[in-house]
């Protein structure tokens, strides 16, 4: 299994917009990995994660085949997360010679957002997308993937979703947008027991402790711990940080040097892995 990701910044992006602190400043003197974009990731060239505004940079940036991607996991509505205007741009009028449908998978609220896009078009074109509303801990199979969905801690509005995706005898976490893993999470995996190959969390806030809604490299710590102890993950699963805000403190040097100490891994946009 492989993932690649596209964008691995919080809402504002790294530099933030509007931003004037040392952080952001010190991105734009550096650039390279200190660039970060919304967040996105490619999962084996196939399986899309998420949808933000920046899938439009993402594409052109990356040069993957966008047209044929055929399954795409929607975590929450968070514009950062879900900008449907742009999905609609699939449909027959905006785009030529696609003969697939795109299979959407998302909770309730990104359903509606979804058919509020639709409603501002005007029409739908179900031949190049289909929309399908997914549950916690309900398995789904998205291509080739069986997908279970998650309760995040995140926003108390929604029903946000991290996605546990398994292929070819390797399963895949990720989980971004979510503060500590909450219970109920813990307690599916009691009883179902998944070996995680690849574990990819959200790293917002760096070392800067958070009581919810997004992890601090402390929370991380608390989450691989756990896993060892349940036999969810060994020293052979391979733990990813992404999903970074400029509020955290921390230039992307000083996260690998902590990462480096603890046996994690810090994204960056366009890094690649392999499980």
């Amino acid at each position: 299994m492989k993932i690649k990701y596209f964008g691995t910044a919080a809402a504002e992006g790294v530099p933030a917009l509007f931003c004037k602190c040392k952080v952001c400043q010190k991105a734009r003197e550096l650039g390279g990995k200190e660039i970060r974009t919304r967040s996105q990731s490619l999962v084996d060239d196939t399986l899309l994660i998420d949808f933000p505004g920046d899938s439009y940079f993402h594409f052109i940036q990356h040069n993957y085949n966008l047209a044929d991607i055929e399954q795409l996991i929607i975590t929450h509505g968070h514009a950062d997360h879900f900008y449907p205007e742009d999905l609609l741009m699939r449909m027959g009028g905006y785009s030529v010679g696609i003969e697939t449908t795109l299979s959407v998978y998302g909770n309730e609220r990104v359903h509606n957002f979804y058919q509020r896009a639709v409603e501002l078009e005007g029409w739908e074109d179900k031949k190049r997308l289909s929309f399908n509303e997914v549950a916690p801990f309900r398995l789904f199979q998205a291509g080739e993937y069986d997908v279970v969905p998650l309760v995040a801690d995140h926003d108390p509005n929604e029903m946000c979703l991290i996605y546990q995706v398994t292929r070819a005898n390797k399963t895949l976490l990720y989980a971004h947008d979510t503060g500590y893993i909450l219970e109920e999470n813990w307690g599916f995996w009691e009883k179902s027991r998944p070996y995680f190959n690849l574990v990819s969390l959200d790293c917002t806030h760096q070392k800067v402790e958070v009581p919810k809604n997004h992890m601090s490299i402390y929370d991380n710590l608390k989450v691989k711990n756990r896993m060892f102890k349940m036999g969810l993950a060994d020293e052979q699963t391979k733990f990813v940080l992404s999903h970074f805000s400029h509020n955290g403190g921390m230039l992307h040097h000083e996260m690998v040097q902590w990462a480096e100490e603890n046996n994690f891994i810090i994204a960056y946009d366009g890094f690649e892995i392999t499980v």
